[in-house]
């Protein structure tokens, strides 16, 4: 028997996102060094995608061998029999059992979020973001909530995917001040898996400064999924910010003041001329 042997996992995943596939091992072609019983331990110990497929390292089987000397007529002739002991065992609690591995990717999901600030600043204006995965199985989706169903964005109405698809083609979210969208959230099937990696891009400043969790730019490093949601390896935060100079408090009191005595001065000219028109008036009759 081979000391290792693989399985090949193909085909449609079923209702619940599964796939399954199984293989046999031959104990004809292996060469039993002697007479005896052979105990042959069965486990998992390696993943070509140990991200979508991690191995099962806690499960371990084992079955027996017994080697014997085949007889003729009661007499050995040197002919070596093996003879399979029954069924695999759980080589923790020894019940019976068909070796079962299953691989099961620990899944979490990540937010973004964007924040806008300055006194030149619209809380209303939407930024896009490219948002890229690396890592993930092709045909793979996952869920993306807290976005508007349909947002302004270079002056046209855009509606907004619910969802991200991994087939080669560029993804992005849509964020106003204080909105946060969370990609995969909607069970564990749409999570992303442990160690997945992502980045976020913001694709146009639109006359703001940008941030990423704090640091000037608008790229984000590529970060890796974790267990723990609440990581800052599970988020990004974006801050957009937009400021201008204003007029100082003395400028603006003084243009007040100022048009108001102006004003005041024409109106008591005016009441003063027309005051001495009405004395020489007077003063000729």
């Amino acid at each position: 028997m081979p000391e290792e042997f693989a399985i090949n996992v193909s085909g449609n995943p079923n209702a619940d996102g599964d796939i399954s596939g199984q293989t046999e091992v031959n104990l004809a072609d292996y060469e039993f060094p002697a007479l005896g019983d052979y105990k042959f331990i069965v486990k998992e110990t390696d993943s070509e995608d140990l991200i979508n497929y991690p191995i099962d390292g806690e499960k371990e089987y084992y079955f027996y061998v017994s080697v014997r000397n085949k007889l003729n007529d009661g007499k050995p002739t040197g002919e070596y029999i093996a003879t399979l002991s029954g069924q695999a065992r759980n080589h923790d609690t020894g019940d019976k059992m068909y070796p079962i591995f299953e691989s099961n990717a620990q899944r979490s999901h990540v937010s973004v979020t964007n924040t806008v600030s300055g006194n030149l600043a619209n809380r209303d204006d939407y930024f896009k973001y490219k948002i890229t995965i690396e890592g993930a199985r092709d045909g793979d989706v996952f869920t993306v909530s807290g976005q508007s169903d349909t947002v302004g964005y270079g002056g046209e109405t855009i509606s907004t995917n619910n969802t991200i698809t991994i087939d080669g083609t560029d993804d992005y979210i849509y964020l106003k001040h204080g909105q946060t969208v969370v990609i995969g959230s909607n069970g564990e099937k749409d999570e992303l898996p442990i160690n997945v990696k992502y980045r976020l891009e913001e694709v146009d400043a639109k006359g703001y400064v940008q941030y990423v969790d704090g640091v000037a730019g608008a790229i984000s490093e590529l970060k890796t999924v974790s267990t723990d949601a609440e990581s800052a390896s599970n988020r990004v935060d974006f801050i957009n910010h937009k400021e201008g100079d204003v007029l100082t408090g003395i400028v603006m009191n003084v243009l007040p003041y100022a048009f108001a005595v102006a004003f005041t001065g024409f109106a008591l000219a005016i009441v003063h001329v027309n005051k001495k028109k009405q004395r020489k008036t007077k003063c000729l009759k």
